[in-house]
């Protein structure tokens, strides 16, 4: 009796590793990014270090020893909120000095710091709750610690100021577009101080601010402090600058300033005056425009204190600025425009021999200056003009210019003047781990993989959501501006196994990629190609097959840019399929891709790690080939290295579950069988896709063993004991095991 009782425990242990280790087998479930069991993830708050453990939050709760491997200790980490209130995004922060006096003589409180939304009004209050025991808060009874009567006020990061000795909070005013900063001795009562604004893009709304230090090139003794935030429905954007404990001011040689970020020759930036340029009509003045006339919309992201603004006079007056010849002797001219949109009225216009060969208007009618570049290759030897035209009379009848760069490099982004950290969709909310351990001199940050505009549609069950790998920062001054460098952590070199690698090889055409052929879209990719000529364009495709295009990367020599191409991927991302990213023609003529993917997302790192495209990515788990290509002709590849990456969940490729093969129900495909009827009743058979069943068991969405039968048959009774929700049972059927979800109700 005691062996069989001890047999049973045995089973009964087996079974419920199996259950749980299911919760991570799901198609599309991410292998080594941090993800919740179930439920939505979104915004990464109060990420940090203590006692030897990281830690994360959303408000669920991972704990990890490496910022790699990650355990779920609870999905709702707040507790006691109110009714009538919900929690927004946060930060937590650990209180050595016992400043809110919540300490106990043995342990050291963590506390959070977070929105607390109230639901009647939408007033955005902020609020704090307390834990001993670093797993889950309790509600802290003198809320709100700062009350609001404002529907706009979110996302409070919180750390501590060595040199004031003072807490700092930095929020989001997301509607006016700034970031409020705040004091505090005991986290309880905070002051205001002073708010961010001005600066960057302003086209949609600002959230999840952070600010932080950074050496600046690698030099200890000259520090900067980086402001960071999002801006809706998805981008991150940062500034550079100095802290004094109340006010953020940005660096006089910011990219705002001097446009350093679109490289080549400054032809003109307005800043002194019109000098040898032609102005005719009443509609541009004698001088440049400092930024906004009386009756105008407020103009917005221009580089430097001075620009072209046609709205002088109102949008009734026309006129004419026109440039000195020169000689064409570079392919691309790059520059700022803003305005309204009547192309036949309004806009930049390139002349040569007499003719226009180029013109642009803006993309909208709109105040906010967007980066254009076009390419006047064919003309380099010419010699032309530029004129900046407003012909137009009626409504939106201006036009705004600045910063006429000539270059080597096309950048059109159609972006806003901006410091961008990541050129991809799903790269949002990025927040830096605060060291309360301080033995770690690393500045890492991690960010929410997902996009509002699509975030509640994606075809992941029974969770929505993931972070992205982290990163470690660093921040860089070179003849290209400030840079924000991003490379993955040393810490995820421990998942790599099985190196396969290849050198010196031609790509002509499409060269299926032999020597790595992984079982699973989780592996990591380090490419190196030599640039050598002007047209090429190359790159690789990830989990393709004969009926899936896959994820394609492309690099434009060209046209500057890097390209990120999902379209060949199950799920419509709200036709945001393509990200595109402006990058520097390598100086070694050596692009290098560094390239992680992870069944759900695909990261990519280029140019020792200046620029980076982060992209979520439905693949077929059947669709694994990659390929390397070339378009123009062919190009060397230089070095392929490829690594198989290890699931921290302990899953293995033929654990994960396959797509329904709708021509045979019962049809087992790699592990997954059908069980029907599904739904099922309390009380009702369920039958499997399978004969001869050994062991069966039903578990909870925790993971929990809520029953367990041994049968010889392929059927099971659903027990009227069980409450009515979602179930996941597993099975084994000639030493194989399989499993299903099941939704039991009355």
């Amino acid at each position: 009796m005691t062996r069989i009782f001890i047999r049973l425990l045995m089973l009964m242990s087996v079974v419920g590793k199996l259950c749980a280790q299911d919760m991570y087998t799901e198609m599309y479930r991410p292998q080594y990014h941090a993800s919740p069991r179930n439920g939505f993830m979104g915004d990464p708050n109060g990420p940090m270090k203590f006692g030897g453990k990281y830690h994360l939050f959303w408000w669920g709760h991972l704990r990890s020893e490496d910022m790699v491997h990650w355990e779920e200790i609870n999905s709702n980490a707040l507790h006691g909120t109110p009714s009538g209130f919900g929690n927004w995004s946060g930060s937590v922060v650990m209180d050595i000095e016992n400043t809110a006096g919540f300490n106990s003589a043995e342990d050291t409180a963590m506390i959070a710091v977070y929105t607390l939304h109230e639901d009647a009004t939408g007033y955005q209050h902020q609020a704090i709750s307390t834990s001993l025991n670093h797993g889950s808060f309790e509600y802290y009874d003198g809320n709100p610690v700062i009350e609001s009567n404002e529907p706009d006020f979110r996302d409070p990061q919180v750390f501590w100021h060595e040199q004031t000795n003072k807490w700092i909070m930095v929020i989001t005013k997301p509607v006016d577009r700034g970031i409020r900063i705040y004091t505090s001795d005991d986290l309880k009562s905070w002051d205001y101080e002073s708010t961010f604004e001005g600066y960057g893009a302003r086209k949609e709304i600002w959230e999840v601010p952070d600010l932080f230090e950074l050496p600046l090139n690698g030099d200890p003794q000259n520090i900067k402090w980086v402001m960071t935030c999002g801006m809706g429905p998805n981008r991150m954007q940062f500034w550079v600058g100095d802290f004094d404990g109340t006010t953020f001011s940005i660096d006089p040689e910011e990219n705002f300033f001097t446009g350093s970020h679109v490289g080549g020759e400054v032809f003109e930036d307005f800043e002194a005056g019109y000098g040898d340029w032609t102005v005719e009509g009443e509609s541009f003045g004698g001088n440049p425009a400092t930024g906004t006339f009386t009756d105008q919309q407020e103009v917005m992201g221009y580089t430097g204190s001075s620009l072209v603004n046609s709205f002088l006079n109102g949008d009734g007056s026309t006129g004419k600025l026109i440039s000195p010849e020169f000689e064409i002797s570079r392919p691309f001219i790059n520059f700022q425009i803003g305005g309204g949109a009547s192309a036949n009225e309004l806009g930049f216009r390139l002349v040569v021999d007499g003719e226009v060969v180029q013109s642009i208007a803006s993309s909208s009618n709109t105040e906010i200056m967007q980066w254009r570049g076009v390419s006047v290759s064919e003309f380099i030897g010419k010699t032309g003009h530029i004129e900046i035209v407003d012909e137009a009379t009626g409504g939106w009848g201006h036009v705004l210019i600045d910063h006429i760069v000539f270059s080597d490099e096309l950048y059109d982004t159609r972006t806003e003047n901006a410091n961008w950290a990541d050129w991809g969709y799903d790269f949002y909310a990025g927040k830096t781990f605060r060291n309360y351990d301080f033995d770690d001199d690393r500045k890492v940050w991690l960010a929410w993989m997902g996009n509002w505009t699509y975030a509640r549609d994606v075809p992941t069950r029974p969770w929505k959501g993931n972070q992205s790998i982290p990163r470690a920062l660093s921040l860089v001054k070179n003849e290209f501006g400030f840079q924000l460098i991003q490379q993955p952590i040393e810490e995820l070199k421990g998942l790599r196994s099985n190196e396969y690698s290849i050198t010196n090889q031609q790509v002509d055409g499409v060269v299926p990629v032999t020597v790595f052929q992984p079982e699973w879209n989780v592996y990591e990719l380090k490419l190196s190609f030599k640039v050598s000529y002007r047209d090429q364009v190359f790159g690789v495709t990830l989990a393709q097959s004969d009926d899936n295009k896959g994820v394609k990367i492309t690099y434009d020599a060209a046209a500057s840019t890097l390209e990120l191409d999902r379209s060949g991927t199950p799920f419509s991302f709200a036709y945001k399929r393509k990200s595109v990213a402006p990058i520097h023609f390598p100086k070694d003529s050596v692009l290098d891709l560094h390239i992680f993917i992870d069944q759900a997302s695909v990261e990519v790192f280029a140019n020792d790690y200046q620029t980076s495209i982060s992209s979520l990515a439905f693949t077929n788990v059947l669709s694994t080939g990659l390929s390397l290509f070339s378009e123009t002709g062919p190009t060397e590849l230089l070095s392929l290295e490829a690594w198989d990456i290890a699931s921290i969940w302990g899953v293995t490729p033929d654990q994960v579950q396959r797509p329904e093969v709708q021509e045979d129900p019962l049809k087992v495909d790699s592990g997954h069988s059908m069980v029907y009827p599904n739904p099922v009743s309390a009380g009702q058979y369920i039958t499997f896709g399978k004969n001869n069943i050994q062991n069966a068991s039903i578990c909870d969405l925790g993971g929990r063993v809520v029953f367990t039968q041994s049968t010889g048959t392929n059927q099971v009774l659903i027990p009227d004991t069980l409450s009515p929700g979602l179930y996941l049972v597993k099975y084994i059927s000639d030493g194989r095991h399989y499993s299903d979800r099941i939704i039991i109700r009355r």
